[in-house]
């Protein structure tokens, strides 16, 4: 078994976990989760995010 995170979306595992703002979490976040819950691998974060159909840009900080 790989270590990491299952994608609730295409299923891949990750190792990368990326914070996304309440707020557009809430519009990308998995079919079916409540409020705040998820999981999406970096990809699919990126996919959701650009089918939003607007630009957006967002600053990536490491958090150790």
């Amino acid at each position: 078994m790989t270590e990491g995170c299952l994608c609730q979306n295409c299923g891949n595992v990750y190792k990368v976990d990326l914070l996304v703002a309440d707020e557009l979490w809430e519009k990308i976040k998995p079919k079916g989760k409540m409020a705040g819950e998820g999981m999406l691998c970096g990809s699919c974060i990126m996919k959701k995010i650009e089918g939003l159909g607007k630009f957006s840009a967002f600053e990536m900080e490491e958090i150790i």
